[in-house]
């Protein structure tokens, strides 16, 4: 249910942060083996709603939903599934008002039934959606405190802690998925993400390598494998190991070739080692692929300058930070930049946008101190 667009983290190579499923429609929600078991037996209405709730006939299910609500007016069954699928709808439509609405049914769901944990699930990812991880944080907490056994409430419970930067928390709660569903290659992936930006190397590469592990031996769709071998890549590259890095971009471009992440990953790594023509190259594939991926666009910038263009590199780091003005990585980039052109007044200034965004970012604050020491 949580909207199509792949949420992410950042170091500065735009880790993945995985999604356990999709969420198109409330298929998260809507598709699941953890159904609050009903006291007594189920109307006819009710039968004939959750087969068209289980195979995606969504609309037929909200009518017959409403029908059963209509009859039932206290099932809180029947108002879960249709705060759902509607905000299932929701997130297609980017709609507010059936948004509201499917708030409205999953709190009614909660009022009816206050043990029941999955109407707290929908009403996170809702928020999620609006973004208020606050919100979809007390939703998800009280999902898991009521069923802690619920894999998808684990998830998502460290979902929303990782994106309120509760690192610690969130990697308790991913350990905690991962006992419930040994098979999983999610958690791994997230976990490897929150590891790395602990700097803890070691356990972040462990960690990518126990979801492709768990994805090949789940004969995963290959193409599901591709996020690990990014993630992998910005690990080894951050820590400092660039030929392994340059091998996982490669390994994900065998099973992804038009991968934004992984060509520019690779172009990350060509850079370091001095290739800048190819580096550049793969910087504009990754361009060309996706035209508003902001690490490619700075990646591009860098590695201009590195060549001697400093005037089309000022424009792409310009492009890159107005594309995403709050890309702590784009200002710092740009700030050691004008250093270089010896416009120390412009670079100080991008530290220091930098620091605003992000006050503990330790590439802009040395990046400071340094040129302040000079």
């Amino acid at each position: 249910m949580l909207a199509k667009n792949t949420r992410q983290m950042t170091l500065a190579g735009a880790m993945i942060l995985a999604m356990m499923a999709s969420y198109a429609g409330g298929a998260m929600a809507q598709n699941s083996p953890e159904a609050k078991p009903e006291a007594k037996e189920e109307s006819a209405i009710m039968k004939k709603a959750e087969k068209c709730y289980r195979t995606g006939k969504w609309k037929e299910a909200a009518d017959l939903f409403r029908e059963a609500i209509r009859e039932e007016p206290n099932n809180a069954k029947a108002h879960q599934r249709l705060g759902a699928i509607l905000a299932g709808m929701a997130s297609d439509n980017n709609s507010k008002d059936t948004y509201d609405t499917a708030i409205l049914e999953c709190k009614q769901a909660i009022k009816l039934d206050p043990t029941y944990f999955l109407p707290q699930v929908v009403l996170g990812q809702i928020y999620a959606n609006q973004g208020e991880m606050e919100k979809a944080l007390e939703c998800f907490k009280e999902a898991v405190r009521l069923k802690p056994s619920s894999f998808r409430a684990q998830m998502d419970y460290g979902l929303a802690l990782t994106h309120l930067e509760k690192v610690d928390e969130a990697i308790a709660a991913y350990q905690a998925a991962s006992r419930l569903d040994e098979k999983d290659m999610t958690p791994y992936l997230n976990l490897g993400v929150l590891y790395a930006q602990q700097e803890n190397w070691p356990k972040a590469i462990e960690s990518e390598h126990t979801a492709l592990t768990l994805g090949q031996a789940a004969g995963s769709n290959p193409a599901g494998m591709t996020p690990a071998y990014i993630n992998l890549g910005n690990i080894y590259a951050e820590s400092g190991d660039y030929k392994q890095a340059e091998q996982a971009y490669r390994d994900a471009i065998k099973i992804s070739p038009q991968h934004p992440n992984a060509r520019s990953g690779l172009g990350w790594m060509l850079e370091k080692q001095g290739k800048y023509q190819e580096a550049v190259d793969e910087q504009r594939k990754a361009l060309k692929v996706q035209p508003n991926f902001t690490p490619a666009r700075r990646r591009l910038a860098t590695a201009l300058a590195s060549l001697g263009n400093t005037k089309e590199a000022e424009t792409e780091f310009n492009n890159a930070i107005n594309q995403a003005p709050r890309d702590v990585a784009a200002h710092v980039e740009y700030a050691k930049f004008l250093e270089k052109q010896g416009q120390k007044d412009k670079a100080e200034v991008e530290f220091k946008k930098a620091l605003e965004i992000k006050p503990n970012s330790k590439l802009a604050q040395e990046g400071l101190d340094k040129l302040k020491a000079k």
